[in-house]
């Protein structure tokens, strides 16, 4: 108690003599803009733009979330890059043309929900896929869920040769058991991995990026990353250890996501500072460009020339 009483007593002194002293109250004048300066440049540094890889434009959302508000919202939150696939595949294109520089389309392989759990065997989906490519630059297929027991079929080995011939990044909602299987029929696939499985472990996650060097992880709604804005641990290693395979999303996969979009980038930039500054801003927007070849220039303070 009397170490507390010390500290508080020597507490109001200090603040006398910077309230009621002309020397005190100078040196917080001058010092005053300093510190908002380094604040100021603080934040920018802790806060990089983040490319977003997980949009969906659902049909549901269409009446009650604007193209304007999209694009609006997100330049906000100094989210550039939006990397979208949506059911239909009409919400991406809505999307697309409201700013085709920011946003980078995916094609679903197929229209609706229910379809999901049937695409891999319907013979129709290939001529789908092909039809659908026709309409937009895509820049893979996907998010599409796929599960171990339903990736050796006639359609899926022919999604994947599509996918290899034409450079298509593939966007798979699946269990590790499936990707290795999509591995298997194309090694030179390129695979974002939505969810990092949903469920999957990060020690599991972890081998599966060692494993394949052209496999990449979306972290979107895996809360168990940061519980309540702190990093886990073993996340925190095996981000640490793949740091250029990572990349952020919001998920929006319903009109409800869509109100939560601001909430999911303030608790992504929460946890990107305890990261190194190199693996945070690689986390928050570079894996997302290298993957689909973006250009970006720095900003001019930067000092750094055109990136890809």
């Amino acid at each position: 108690m009397k170490a507390i009483d010390n500290l508080k007593r020597w507490a109001k002194v200090i603040g006398n003599f910077f309230s009621d002293t002309f020397i005190g109250r100078s040196i917080v004048f001058i010092s005053l803009p300093l510190a908002l300066l380094v604040v100021a440049f603080w934040e920018t540094e802790q806060e990089p733009p983040i490319f977003d890889a997980q949009v969906h434009y659902n049909i549901e959302s269409w009446e009650r979330v604007s193209v304007e508000a999209i694009l609006g919202t997100s330049k906000s939150k100094n989210v550039p890059w939006l990397l979208v696939g949506s059911l239909p595949n009409e919400g991406t294109q809505r999307l697309y043309r409201g700013n085709p520089d920011r946003v980078i389309p995916m094609m679903v392989p197929y229209r609706t929900r229910e379809e999901r759990e049937t695409w891999f065997n319907n013979p129709k989906t290939l001529q789908y896929i092909e039809s659908e490519l026709e309409l937009l630059p895509y820049r893979g297929i996907g998010e599409f869920f796929l599960f171990t027991g339903q990736v050796d079929t006639p359609v899926v080995r022919g999604m994947v040769e599509l996918a290899q011939n034409r450079r298509l990044v593939l966007h798979a909602r699946s269990d590790h058991h499936a990707i290795r299987q999509l591995f298997e029929f194309g090694p030179d696939l390129h695979i974002l991995w939505a969810h990092a499985g949903m469920f999957t472990p990060p020690g599991i996650v972890g081998e599966m990026l060692g494993r394949y060097p052209r496999l990449w992880v979306d972290l979107s709604l895996r809360e168990d990353v940061a519980p309540r804005g702190k990093l886990n641990p073993e996340w925190r290693e095996v981000l640490l250890r793949h740091p250029n395979r990572f990349l952020l999303g919001s998920g929006t996969y319903n009109t409800e996501y869509w109100y939560k979009f601001r909430y999911y980038f303030d608790k992504y930039r929460e946890w990107l500072k305890d990261l190194p500054i190199g693996p945070a801003e690689q986390i928050a927007f570079r894996n997302g460009l290298e993957l689909f070849n973006v250009n970006y220039r720095e900003p001019a303070h930067a000092g750094s020339q055109e990136k890809k």
